[in-house]
């Protein structure tokens, strides 16, 4: 049996990665006149699909502000201190976030779950925001290999260089052994 070294999970904000998305999209979906679209496989962008997407919309796509940014990692961060599992690498960009984290002993979809009920619940109680903050759904990877895990890091950390952002220390990025 392969040991499990982490999970990479992605998370967007509601209306943002949407069904026919051009830069390819994950979602499951039927139309009569277009037929169904099966899950589990990256489709190519197709402007029909997402225009339909887009008209189903009850609200403006989420794009967090500095200050959810900043609920979004404090609530991570308390969550981490609650749990059996650490965060390795984080970003939380405008649109979505990224972490890493180390294995647990919980079903990690769960875990996910409770992460994404959690920020959504601190997102309302401490900010601004009111509405949906997450779109249906999540990406979650299993990473099982050193070179994997280092990849995951230089990506998430990649995304932090990027907006001149170090949220943890070099030391929280060691694959668990």
């Amino acid at each position: 049996m392969t040991k499990i070294l982490g999970y990479h999970w992605v998370k967007s904000g509601y209306g943002l990665w949407l069904p026919g998305d051009e830069r390819g999209h994950w979602s499951s979906a039927w139309d009569e006149q277009i037929g169904y679209i099966e899950h589990h496989q990256l489709h190519e962008g197709d402007p029909v699909r997402k225009r339909m997407a887009e008209e189903l919309l009850v609200r403006a796509p989420v794009r967090f502000s500095a200050d959810v940014r900043e609920v979004i990692k404090e609530t991570l961060l308390r969550c981490e201190s609650e749990s059996d599992w650490t965060i390795a690498a984080i970003a939380v960009e405008e649109t979505h976030l990224h972490a890493l984290l180390t294995p647990t002993k919980r079903d990690i979809d769960n875990v996910l779950k409770w992460l994404a009920q959690e920020i959504t619940k601190a997102v309302h109680r401490l900010s601004s925001h009111t509405g949906p903050v997450w779109c249906r759904g999540r990406w979650r990877q299993y990473i099982d290999d050193q070179e994997h895990w280092d990849n995951t890091v230089n990506y998430i950390e990649s995304h932090n260089q990027r907006r001149d952002s170090r949220v943890l220390p070099a030391a929280s990025r060691q694959c668990p052994s």
